[in-house]
């Protein structure tokens, strides 16, 4: 076949040109036709280049196959190249006090300016032509909701009224003072309604008043303010719970959720305009409502990065058509009066709002949160004019003018309201930063400068950690350690003179030893330091909510409450979150519950009477046929042929047609209802009364007979209103025969009142054990929030109080509704392992152990789990004392144990107020809390620490007092019975409790026949070690996953048991770390002393127990690392040195591999133990 350089040989060359060039102009032509970019003259201009193709087929020839196509759409080209423009003058202007944007405008105008000059550029005349409709709904949908979606909702609640007045009041006279100042200074012959319509224009925040407000400027205010607002909010709310409600159907695919609320919010401005209401209004309301929680966990970045990206390049665009249409229509009219008159316009904005502002300060000063002079001038200053303004410019410019004058008019509105909102951008938007903190609006306190000023020091004390480690690195070792540590030093963010340093570092460290001191201050720099403190821990519970959301751990609705409470805080000064301000949020009106009440009363309360069964054969017959199925079922569907007659007798053409029909049907169902009453009378006797249905029909019986008795007495009788009003009466009454049928709805409507209950309940304990949780992770963070030692002191006590509060409400809930507690805890803790499984599933898949395909099979395996989790039933019955001590995890799956401490334990019960045990006794047994809650007072566990030694320590101690809440599950008693130590604490019962009760003989008689090992002894001193270290490791090194991380080396933990005056070698290249978990040692090097829980630095090399039970958790680097010790080094175990097993999951029965390599991972740590020398084949 030829190609597209070559001609067919059967036709003629010059035919051949002549045919293919008309072809191709006229195909460019159609191309060119079909660019809604162009307009009708250019398209014109093509048609008639296309006819006269064949007078130029040379050239035509020549263009078709020129290597350039000339019709591709140039506007495409011009969107791609601004939106890099603005890109480039982001990464070079970000040091420089120029706004992007308006270099930006300065483009557009460039090119409207060349375009006056040139024809050649077509694109930009079509731009400056641009449709003001469309030019709003491309661009305000993406501003509006950005601003809103990234809006605090508890902050804009608190200032509304403050809002409401600026924006409606203070609207309206910002419009009548610019239109007055307009009407009278200008020299343009502007009439009344221009100069109205100009002060609009240069008002305006939202496109809600038209051109033709100006005509009806009352009603139009009263409909579109008024009116509008309200139906604009509704709409908007509407679209909020829609759109909450799609996103709770959508699992773990943030595509999908990207694009909703994209869609979502393009649809609804539309839709809102479209009906006539404010967009802007809705779209506001909308992305209120909608937080980072309204959507998947771990989305909320993505979010706020693609809507910032999409506000970016949409401000891009409207300046850069700002700029276009400036030069386009306004250029030929720019001249020495106009810029007067736009510098007059401009001063005469910031002037007319601040005296708007002056005249609403009285009602500002009094609302939200306060209004002073500085705020009013910020303001002002701040009232920058953008797309709104130019978008109703564009609109009244673009209509038909019928004169030349009213053409000027327009225009010179465009040309005064586009510079206008330029300067206003070029001016006020790059100083008003600079007299924000003129005004000392932006003052650093000295609670901030001091938390700040520990910021610094910790990261600067991390950075020195670093360096330390990376020095033993070989690899790094010959680094220039002296240039690294100069270019990573960290300034303080706030300018301080030297004397201010001096003073900050003075009240935190001693300037001889830098170490801490309490610094005294006044009553009011403490308060002020307290308050600083309120609020970060505030912050730090938000984070805290938001972590356990994105683990799964809170479902939306309770973290939305738990979030939204902890924002309510922030302006309440002095205020902390407590558990009894949190139940307000979940306490419901009580409706469900009442309905449930009310149904089960008239469904099943009956009075109470002894019911015999009949003697007499017929009355058995009776009550063997009542209390069958098909009785109920029959008396169901004669209810339902019942509504056939009575429909039809409100029909008039029917019912005075087939009266007598009617008539009959009446008697006949009638007569079934009474003897349907007879046979339940003959079968349940006098009970018959007392049942509340019983009563409903013998109520029915009764009106059905006096209505029959009526129409009979009545039809012998001459008519009269009376009679007729009666006997219409009568038949309105048959109705309630219908109401038989909701026999067959009410067990339905109960079924749903519980669903609806149980999600109450389950929302209930959802905010109450979120709310524990956050109190448990800020209060690892006190120490490095709370700036002095009163500070510190005092929000300790407060956070503790209130976790116990929340602790008892928890206990309490469990109490009443066991059912719905244990499903939540069953859901969570599947919950937790599947989390556990996914960061395992991704730690493998980055460290290329599994290949992506393989991971994102096993990820959709998970998920499918995850999703399979709404499945689970809402209550699941509690388990009993049998399960409980199975599932105990030093008796899990060893069935001798269990089947001996089954054979020794009694189960004991106890009234509320009754005292299990008191402080200071010795242990009798554990207490395993089979239910109930029980309440432990009393001084803090000293972990076989001496009061004595803990005097001598320096440490900051928590508060002597110690109080807690324990519930089903939990045990008492294991660590006194181990050391056979007084108890620290007492134990009292807040409700009846039941426990299952080991007494301290049997668990020793016990520890004395299981020695094989791993044995009973040990398991119970691994399960408490493991808790210890967990607590341990989250208080000190809060930032930490530790959870997923003692998953992870689970099976490369065991206690190691140092005697007392006894040595042992540690962080030998064997060991990740060790923690001393109860006792004390001391430092064989350093001569320093550790009390119990503590971290042992890993410069410590070799300890020495100081306590008569001294007990390390030692986390080894691995499953073949070995274990090296000194011949000082006493046993596993004081109790017995068999064998020590290695991994956890064959301590604790748990199946984590095979038999074999389990028992010689067992035999070699054990012996490794024993003989230092030994080395593994």
């Amino acid at each position: 076949m030829p190609t597209a350089f070559q001609r067919p040989l059967s036709l003629p060359a010059p035919s051949f040109e002549k045919d293919m060039g008309t072809f191709w102009g006229a195909e460019v032509a159609w191309h060119r036709t079909s660019d809604l970019n162009f307009s009708s003259a250019g398209r014109r201009g093509y048609l008639i280049s296309a006819r006269g193709s064949e007078d130029h087929h040379d050239h035509d020839y020549v263009d078709q196959f020129h290597i350039i196509r000339k019709n591709q759409p140039m506007i495409v080209l011009l969107v791609v190249l601004s939106f890099l423009v603005g890109a480039f003058l982001r990464t070079i202007l970000k040091e420089v006090k120029i706004p992007i944007l308006v270099v930006i405008c300065c483009m557009g105008i460039s090119l409207g300016m060349i375009s006056h000059f040139s024809s050649q550029v077509p694109i930009v005349k079509n731009i400056a032509d641009i449709d003001p409709a469309l030019f709003l709904h491309l661009f305000t949908p993406v501003i509006i909701f950005t601003a809103a979606f990234e809006m605090d909702f508890y902050i804009f609640r608190k200032s509304f009224w403050q809002v409401l007045i600026l924006s409606v009041p203070g609207f309206l006279m910002n419009c009548a003072f610019l239109g007055w100042l307009t009407y009278k200074i200008n020299k343009y012959n502007w009439s009344w309604d221009d100069s109205m319509l100009f002060g609009i224009i240069l008002s305006t925040t939202d496109p809600i008043l038209s051109v033709t407000s100006v005509r009806n400027i009352v009603k139009e205010i009263f409909i579109k303010l008024i009116l509008k607002f309200f139906a604009s909010t509704a709409f908007g709310f509407l679209a909020s719970r829609l759109v909450s409600y799609w996103l709770q159907h959508i699992f773990n695919d943030g595509v999908v959720e990207v694009v909703l609320s994209f869609s979502m919010a393009y649809l609804i401005f539309f839709l809102a305009e479209w009906l006539g209401m404010s967009g802007v209004i809705a779209l506001c309301i909308l992305g209120l409502l909608l937080d980072s929680v309204s959507f998947s966990p771990g989305m909320d970045m993505f979010l706020y990065k693609f809507w910032s990206m999409l506000t970016f390049l949409a401000h891009i665009m409207i300046f850069l058509i700002t700029g276009i249409v400036l030069a386009q229509k306004a250029f030929p009219f720019f001249n020495t009066r106009a810029i007067f008159y736009i510098i007059t316009v401009y001063l005469s904005l910031n002037l007319v709002r601040a005296l708007v502002v002056l005249a609403l300060s009285p009602f500002l000063s009094r609302l939200g949160y306060g209004f002073n002079w500085r705020w009013g001038a910020i303001i002002v200053w701040s009232g920058m004019r953008g797309t709104f303004t130019l978008n109703m410019a564009l609109g009244i410019s673009q209509t038909e003018s019928k004169t030349a004058s009213e053409f000027h008019i327009k225009t010179m509105l465009l040309l005064h309201s586009g510079t206008a909102s330029l300067l206003t951008l070029i001016i006020n938007s790059t100083t008003v930063k600079k007299l924000v903190v003129t005004l000392g609006l932006c003052n650093i306190t000295l609670p901030k400068r001091m938390a700040m000023h520990n910021a610094v020091q910790r990261i600067r004390q991390m950075e020195a950690n670093a360096f330390s480690m990376l020095k033993l690195d070989r690899f790094l070792a010959d680094a220039n350690w002296v240039m690294a540590e100069e270019a990573i030093k960290i300034d303080y963010p706030y300018k301080l003179d030297s004397e201010e340093v001096n003073q900050l570092i003075k009240t935190l460290r001693c300037p001889e030893c830098s170490t801490d001191i309490t610094f005294e201050r006044s009553s009011q720099q403490i308060a002020d330091i307290m308050e600083e403190a309120r609020l970060r821990l505030l912050t730090a519970q938000m984070a805290s909510y938001q972590k356990q959301y994105n683990s799964g751990m809170l479902n939306q609705d309770a973290a939305q409450t738990l979030i939204g409470a902890a924002e309510s805080y922030v302006d309440i000064e002095g205020k902390f979150m407590n558990i009894h301000e949190v139940k307000t949020y979940w306490e419901s009106k009580g409706v469900p519950v009442m309905m449930k009440k009310w149904l089960s009363d008239w469904v099943y309360s009956v009075k109470k009477e002894t019911f015999k069964a009949p003697k007499s054969k017929f009355l058995r017959t009776c009550h063997h046929l009542v209390f069958m199925e098909e009785f109920e079922y029959i008396s169901t569907m004669i209810t339902f042929l019942n509504c056939v007659p009575i429909v039809l007798h409100f029909i008039p053409s029917i019912s005075s047609t087939f009266l007598p029909e009617l008539k009959l049907c009446n008697y006949y169902f009638l007569s079934l209802y009474i003897l349907e009453a007879l046979l339940k009378a003959f079968a349940m006797g006098r009970t018959y009364i007392y049942y509340h249905w019983n009563q409903f029909d013998l109520i029915i019986i009764v009106v059905g007979v006096v209505d029959v008795m009526i129409i009979n007495l009545f039809k012998s009788l001459s008519p009269s209103y009376p009679m007729i009003n009666a006997i219409r009466i009568f038949r309105f009454i048959r109705i309630l025969r219908i109401l038989r049928l909701l026999k067959l709805v009410i067990p339905k409507v109960m079924s749903l009142l519980d669903k609806q209950i149980n999600r109450q309940l389950t929302f209930r304990y959802d905010i109450a054990k979120g709310y524990v949780q956050g109190e448990e992770d800020i209060k690892c963070l006190i120490g490095q929030i709370a700036g002095h030692e009163r500070v510190y002191q005092e929000i300790t006590k407060i956070l503790e109080t209130n976790k116990q509060e929340a602790m008892k409400e928890l206990g309490l809930m469990q109490r009443d509704y066991p059912e719905i507690v244990t499903g939540v805890k069953t859901r969570q803790a599947v919950q937790t392992v599947l989390n556990t499984a996914s960061e395992t599933l991704q730690f493998m898949i980055s460290g290329g152990i599994v290949d992506k395909t393989e991971g994102g099979e096993l990820q959709k395996m998970i998920l499918i789990k995850k999703q399979q989790l709404a499945t689970l039933p809402s209550t699941i019955a509690p388990p009993t004392a049998q399960e409980l001590l199975r599932n105990v995890i030093w008796l899990q799956n060893d069935k001798r144990q269990i089947e001996y401490i089954q054979k020794k334990a009694k189960i004991l019960y106890y009234d509320y107020g009754d005292k299990i045990c008191e402080e200071a006794e010795l242990p009798q047994g554990i207490h395993l809390i089979v239910s109930g809650m029980i309440k432990l007072s009393g001084s803090a566990p000293c972990y076989g620490v001496s009061k004595d030694t803990k005097k001598e320590t320096k440490k900051r101690l928590p508060v002597s007092s110690y109080t807690d809440y324990m519930v089903a599950g939990a045990i008492i008693g294991e660590l006194n019975c181990l050391t056979k130590q007084e108890m620290e604490y007492g134990v009292s019962c807040e409700t009846a409790v039941q426990t299952c009760f080991i007494s301290i003989d049997d668990l020793l008689e016990a520890f004395d026949k299981f020695l094989e090992p791993p044995s009973l002894e040990y398991k119970i001193w691994l399960k408490l070690a493991l808790d210890i270290a967990l607590r341990t490791f989250k208080e000190n090194l809060p930032n930490q996953d530790w959870s997923y991380k003692m998953c992870v080396q689970l099976s490369n933990i065991y206690v190691l048991d140092v005697a007392n005056h006894t040595k042992c070698d540690i962080y030998d290249g064997s060991m990740d770390d060790v923690i001393l978990v109860h006792g004390t040692v001391l430092d064989c090097q350093l001569g320093q002393r550790y009390n119990a829980p503590y971290i042992l630095p890993k410069t410590c090399h070799q300890v020495q127990g100081t306590a008569s039970a001294t007990k390390l958790l030692v986390i080894r680097t691995s499953n073949q690392g070995a274990r090296k010790t000194t011949e000082t080094c006493g046993s596993i175990c004081q109790y017995h040195s068999a064998r020590r097993p290695a991994t956890l999951g064959h301590i604790f029965g748990m199946s984590v591999g095979s038999h074999s390599t389990i028992s010689t991972d067992l035999e070699y740590t054990y012996l490794s133990s024993q003989n230092p020398n030994l080395r593994r084949v």
